[in-house]
């Protein structure tokens, strides 16, 4: 099962994906995977943070659950060594094309 998250409200650049702004995707077992895009720069968890900290955004699930910001951060931060090896597993290097400063995995590609 897996559950996407998309940040809604003023940001620069729009709204790229037609739907909110695709944060990334959590798969059961697995650490969340952060999609990347270049407008309007968020490419790491710094820039990911300034975003979804900036007022009038909102974090939604793909179900269209909000999800409070701290709640959320809590667990899209989580590293597979800070959960526990049998809790998540790290992704394959075919789905993520970098790691940022916290070692959290990021994709250009769009995921569904």
């Amino acid at each position: 099962m897996s559950t996407n998250y998309y940040a809604f409200g003023p940001f620069p650049g729009g709204d790229p994906d037609g739907e909110g702004l695709h944060i990334g995707q959590h798969v059961g077992g697995w650490e969340f995977l952060w999609r990347a895009h270049d407008e309007p720069g968020v490419i790491c968890t710094d820039t990911w943070r300034k975003l979804l900290d900036a007022p009038g955004v909102t974090i939604f699930t793909e179900a269209g659950v909000e999800v409070p910001m701290e709640d959320f951060w809590r667990h899209a931060t989580l590293r597979p060594a800070q959960a526990g090896l049998y809790q998540m597993r790290a992704r394959t290097r075919s789905s993520v094309h970098w790691r940022d400063q916290r070692g959290c995995p990021f994709s250009k590609a769009k995921f569904f």
